[in-house]
């Protein structure tokens, strides 16, 4: 028998006894932070819930500069081996729970209808298992748990970042509940998972006038129909078909009067993108473009263009890693292909910096004729996918610490933050 072989089964078994006494408490910690959410930089009594049973297996939490999230070390330094991140969102949104069950939302107007308190709890379980296993000499490096606040924001990976979060980290694993895929499998994909989605505000200004004398004015409304147009078309022919780089507009206005042409008009959208590369160069080429036409017309054009967040680019070794380790605690056919989608999520911002991947968490009963979706008010779970997401995560980690045995920590940037000291606040 193989040692991997038997490493796996001890990790099973370690896995089983650990859910057996715990999964309960998970469910009971789960329901309580959906009947308590909380929306972005306003985490603080989630903060403060899972700093509290961190403190109590013995760690020891550091909370983020602005009051909410925090970050936890597992295990011993090893002078040549990296940080294993991991990382779980915080916040929930701004929408009515529509649900009858007993841990509805007690907030009104605020929902965990995105499963971030699944993470939360699946980051807090798979803390508590590697706790356990750092105590027994059992954790061959160091883990970090990152809880961070503000993801539906889109700065709250950035707020990590600037604290110096991700300082000596080598690798970084996230799940996300995908309540599309079955409880007890995982979604994995190499290369982009998500993708960008940006707003665009293009403003155009010129001397208005009569309908009847254009040619004395800048026809402004037709130049705003120019670009409203041509952009769209522009873009098909200017950037490579792969990155699905796509220009949507959502509102435009201009004018009062039907025989007036007015010297202002706006028009806005979204840009979304599936490729890192096309999303860095969209807004100089979006700019270059828009002067083209608004000069042709005789026409000032400001173009407004506010970042979101990148696609998340899953690097192929870590996706494979997160692979082969749910594999082991979850059997043949828990791994399956999942399809990129054109959502956001700022996990991206970290994977700009250090490889890792992101992963979809199946969250739907096996069989089950209802189905839910992200983002609407009747969202929730099948509550097994808490242990599967704890097995899959801690064996990551631990896959992760293995596999970069001979990774070299990386050197410290000395323009970046450093991490923060690691005094509790509970």
């Amino acid at each position: 028998m193989e040692d991997s072989d038997l490493e796996n089964k001890d990790l099973l078994a370690d896995l089983d006894a650990f859910l057996f006494s715990h999964e309960a408490e998970l469910v009971e910690f789960r329901r309580d932070l959906h009947a308590n959410p909380e929306t972005g930089y306003a985490e603080h009594r989630t903060t403060r819930r899972v700093a509290l049973r961190l403190a109590a297996a013995g760690l020891r939490p550091v909370i983020l500069p602005k009051g909410t999230g925090l970050l936890v070390d597992i295990g011993t330094d090893y002078s040549e081996r990296s940080v294993v991140a991991l990382r779980a969102d915080l916040d929930a949104l701004p929408m009515a729970d529509e649900k009858n069950v007993p841990y509805a939302s007690t907030v009104p107007g605020v929902c965990h209808a995105c499963g971030h308190d699944v993470h939360t709890t699946v980051l807090l379980g798979t803390g508590l298992f590697l706790a356990q296993q750092a105590a027994a000499g059992l954790l061959p490096g160091r883990i970090r748990l990152i809880f961070q606040p503000a993801e539906e924001i889109g700065t709250g990976a950035l707020d990590v970042l600037a604290a110096g979060g991700i300082a000596s980290v080598g690798r970084m694993f996230a799940l996300h509940c995908d309540p599309r895929l079955d409880t007890g499998l995982v979604g994995v994909r190499s290369g982009p998972i998500t993708a960008a989605c940006d707003k665009i505000e293009v403003r155009v200004t010129g001397p208005g006038g009569h309908t009847a004398r254009p040619h004395l004015t800048a026809d402004l409304v037709y130049a705003l129909g120019k670009i409203v147009t041509e952009l769209p078309a522009a873009l098909s022919r200017r950037v490579d078909p792969r990155s699905s780089l796509s220009l949507v507009w959502g509102h435009i206005s201009a004018g009062n009067a039907p025989n007036a042409i007015p010297d202002m008009g706006v028009v806005s959208g979204t840009v979304r993108c599936l490729d890192d590369e096309a999303w860095h160069s969209a807004p100089d080429l979006l700019k270059a473009l828009i002067d083209s036409v608004a000069l042709a017309y005789g026409v000032s054009a400001e173009l407004v263009y506010d970042r979101n967040v990148p696609p998340t680019v899953n690097d192929s070794d870590s996706a494979a890693m997160l692979s082969t380790a749910a594999e082991a605690v979850l059997g043949h056919g828990g791994v399956v292909h999942t399809p990129q989608s054109l959502g956001g999520e700022d996990f991206a911002w970290y994977l700009e910096s250090v490889p890792g991947a992101l992963a979809r968490l199946g969250t739907r009963v096996p069989g089950s004729a209802q189905s839910f979706d992200l983002h609407q008010p009747t969202f929730d779970i099948d509550e097994r996918a808490i242990g599967v997401g704890v097995r899959v995560m801690a064996a990551t980690a631990l896959t992760a610490l293995w596999d970069d045995s001979a990774l070299q920590v990386p050197r410290p940037n000395p323009s970046q933050p450093t991490y923060p000291s690691p005094t509790p606040r509970v």
